[in-house]
């Protein structure tokens, strides 16, 4: 930049101190103009009588050199010094002379409840900068802490650019403004203010000499990767600095819980050899007054104005807490656009541009269902397996984030704790538990957040200023899984022959500040994600046990049905996603355990139909109390809380009402046939004693026929405890005689006694059955039945009962489970 001219009462305030300014989100910007600083140059020998007086004996030899070795400006003497408090000057030794480095110091400050700055600068006390008190040691420990920007001339230590005045008369007159710590009558300077004799000295080598005597900052430093040079700035005058850097701020040991953190910055000229401050004023008493001692002049670095400096850091309260912290625009060199609340400003100063901060948008590059833990009718754990990508306007290459040290085995990395991150929650679950898939809690660093065609690229190299622009933006990514578990809302009304469905939601950010949910969102368009879900292997792999077979593991975007509840009533449905698993059950196990059992209970009612009514009766009794012990819910399988009626409840309870309904009907055959078989044993007890009688009469007349026939014989009287359980109810007329008629021909007794022989082997052979029949049929004896007519029309009733429960118990059966199947399995009683 061009110097400002100094105006007749002297530079302008700002100029005359160092001006830092908010430059981005994580800089500043520093700007100054050294020739204008309201200090003197002067170094700890300068002050000595060693450059004055007459000459003396024994000058040591380090004292001597330069163009005019050891000897004044006159000549005279050319061995010996001039070491009394007066007198011409000497050039000292270059070693000495040469002011070839100047040092920005920024140091971090945590005000005190008063927020004065004073105490933020270097410790000015006159030990400090003593001649054997060096900068960078323990005694300064708060220099040692600061970070240190190194000027150096442009093109070396020449000796244009080398520092020519000592404390003399000559150094007071010429300078840049009377105000300048210096004034300008009665000097021979040249148009810049530089004394002639002289040639350029500290505080206007730069400007005279601008090819040879910038100052630069010096590359051989890491200092030097943290600023650059940048377009002057203006001052309160509108008059340009000579410089302006781009510092990177630095937040030390600050923490959000101190009131207020600040960078200050302040300078110091150091000679070559001893690194002492060589930026002094006079005290009262001896200000440019020749010959003045070391101990009179005032150490007086340059500090800054206003005493706040730029304002607080602000990366130091953007927390995980307040967060998210907006991005802002980037340009196409993939370089940070300052952006945000532009800084409070010194009035008159020209304003520096801002931008407004972006919308967050939160990249998916993964997002999968990864297994489901555990699965019961109570409850269920899922785990998703996330990857998010975004950016802050903090995350920044290299003031925010360094990479030129920070890649390390090809990544870069950066503890989570220290930024926002979308924390992912479940919404509405027993419980949540979010960790890193890694087991390490830090934060991949990538130079880009992917698109619909690529995936996020990591950062695997260290950047170089070449490589790298200036406050690059990264983004940083987290890899996290998230276990969760839900209360179970399963379905059971197609048990065991059931597919569940798992649905949830969960947060992919939480922890939002206060209007920062309302400015993100999520972009779902990324190659690593599907909304199609998983299939093959990786379906399968979700869950691994021999219960349930997965069949569908998709998560997708929120909408206005999420299950989440909170998702829904906080509008937060732009920020969440919802699972969704079917898992089918394998049944195998279910069958042999329920339905088995149920068939075989069928089978064994459908057979006990077949059954007479007694046997019957005991089977069903039994078939009841086994069908009424499946109706718990545990006997069948199913959880004790179990809602409503499933399939196979319904199937038992449909079982159990068809036993029931047999029990009725068995109930009532036997009530109906209760008393014929009582009556019927009382009429063949009746019928009993009749028939023996007249078995023992019929019996006399076949022996009376046979002793009739010639040669017949005595036969014995027929035995008196012959019994016979079946009789006519009427005498029986083979062998008996009708009272006074004429005994019958030989041949005709014969025929007679042979006709008798059929019926009395039949008597004989049916006389120890409990129901005999007659040669013509069973019941029927002299052709009358065995069973009242009444009690033979109940008993065909009964029979005609059993046909037809025999014959309708499957088809029932059929049609019963056939209503079920379609009432269940064509969901009308989901509904």
């Amino acid at each position: 930049g061009v110097a400002a001219q100094p105006s007749p009462d002297g530079p302008a305030l700002t100029e005359s101190m160092i001006f830092p300014e908010r430059y981005s989100p994580t800089t500043d910007v520093v700007s100054f103009s050294s020739a204008a600083w309201p200090t003197q140059i002067s170094h700890p020998f300068g002050w000595s009588g060693l450059w004055h007086g007459e000459p003396q004996d024994n000058f040591p030899d380090q004292y001597c050199g330069g163009e005019y070795g050891c000897k004044n400006l006159s000549g005279s003497d050319p061995t010996v010094p001039f070491l009394s408090d007066s007198g011409p000057l000497r050039w000292p030794p270059l070693g000495y002379a040469g002011l070839n480095s100047i040092v920005l110091l920024q140091h971090t400050c945590m005000l005190g409840d008063t927020d004065e700055a004073k105490n933020c600068y270097l410790p000015l006390d006159q030990p400090w900068l003593t001649p054997s008190n060096q900068m960078d040691t323990p005694s300064s420990p708060r220099i040692f802490e600061s970070a240190r920007y190194t000027f150096v001339r442009k093109a070396g230590p020449t000796d244009k650019c080398r520092w020519g005045g000592f404390d003399n008369w000559a150094s007071t007159m010429c300078g840049r403004g009377k105000n300048n710590s210096w004034g300008s009558e009665g000097a021979v300077c040249n148009p810049m203010g530089v004394w002639v004799s002289y040639g350029a000295w500290y505080h206007m080598a730069d400007l005279l000499y601008p090819e040879d005597c910038r100052w630069t900052i010096t590359t051989s430093s890491n200092a030097a990767k943290f600023i650059r040079e940048v377009e002057p700035r203006k001052n309160d005058l509108y008059e340009s600095y000579d410089y302006s850097f781009e510092v990177c701020q630095k937040r030390g040991d600050c923490t959000p819980d101190d009131a207020n953190c600040i960078n200050t910055y302040s300078a110091v000229a150091l000679s070559d050899i001893d690194a002492k401050s060589l930026l002094v004023r006079g005290s009262e008493n001896s200000w440019l007054v020749g010959g003045a001692k070391w101990e009179d002049k005032i150490p007086a670095p340059p500090g800054q104005y206003p005493a706040t400096g730029s304002g607080r850091i602000e990366a130091v309260y953007a927390t995980a807490a307040n967060g998210p912290h907006l991005p802002c625009p980037v340009d196409d060199a993939g370089q940070q656009v300052p952006c945000g609340v532009p800084p409070a400003q010194h009035p008159g100063q020209p304003l520096l541009i801002f931008g407004p901060e972006q919308d967050l948008v939160i990249h998916i590059s993964r997002l999968k269902v990864n297994a489901v833990k555990a699965v019961s009718s109570a409850q269920f754990t899922v785990v998703v397996e996330v990857t998010l990508t975004w950016t802050s306007q903090y995350a920044v290459h290299p003031c925010g984030i360094d990479l030129y040290r920070g890649v390390v085995a090809g990544e870069a990395v950066v503890p989570a704790k220290d930024w926002w991150r979308p924390v992912v929650k479940a919404d509405g679950a027993i419980s949540s538990e979010e960790s890193f898939v890694s087991g390490n809690p830090m934060l991949q660093v990538h130079r880009t957040a992917g698109n619909a065609t690529h995936d996020p690229e990591p950062v695997t190299r260290p950047c170089t200023q070449e490589s790298c622009p200036w406050r690059a933006q990264v983004y940083l990514q987290e890899h996290v899984g998230l276990e969760m578990t839900f209360v179970s809302d399963f379905n059971l009304n197609r048990f065991p022959f059931d597919t569940q469905v798992l649905t949830g939601s969960f947060f992919l950010a939480d922890k939002f500040g206060p209007g920062m949910a309302r400015r993100t969102s999520f972009n779902f368009d990324s190659p690593g994600y599907s909304d199609a879900g998983l299939d093959g292997d990786d379906l399968e792999g979700i869950y691994t046990k021999r219960d349930w077979t997965p069949r569908l593991a998709v998560i997708r975007p929120s909408s206005s049905s999420s299950p989440g509840a909170n998702c829904r009533k906080q509008r937060l449905s732009h920020l969440c996603a919802d699972f969704e698993i079917h898992l089918e059950r394998v049944a195998v196990g279910n069958v042999f355990r329920v339905l088995v059992p149920a068939f075989v209970q069928m089978g064994l009612t459908t057979l006990a139909a077949l059954q007479p009514a007694a046997t019957r009766l005991q089977v069903l009794a039994l078939g009841a109390i086994a069908t009424a012990a499946l109706l718990q819910p545990r006997s069948l399988g199913l959880p004790a809380d179990t809602e409503g009626v499933p399939f196979v409840m319904a199937l038992t309870i449909c079982q159990l009402a068809v036993v029931g309904l047999m029990l009725v009907v068995t109930g009532y055959q036997l009530v109906l046939t209760a008393g014929v078989d009582r009556r019927t044993a009382e009429l063949c007890s009746e019928r009993r004693a009749a028939l023996v009688g007249e078995w023992k009469a019929a019996f006399v007349a076949k022996r009376a026929l046979e002793e009739q026939l010639p040669g017949g014989a005595q036969q014995p009287a027929a035995p008196a405890d012959v019994s016979l359980s079946l009789t006519t109810g009427e005498p029986l007329g083979a062998g008996k005689e009708p009272a006074g008629s004429p005994p019958d021909e030989p041949v005709s007794l014969l025929t007679r006694a042979v006709l008798a022989l059929p019926a009395l082997m039949h008597h004989a052979s049916q006389s120890t059955l409990p129901k005999p029949t007659d040669p013509n049929g069973e019941g029927s004896m002299g052709g009358s039945d065995w069973i009242r007519a009444e009690d033979k029309a109940l008993v065909r009733k009964s029979a005609k009962i059993d046909a037809w429960m025999a014959l309708m118990l499957p088809p029932l059966y059929i049609l019963l489970a056939s209503l079920l199947l379609g009432l269940y399995w064509s969901g009308a009683m989901d509904r």
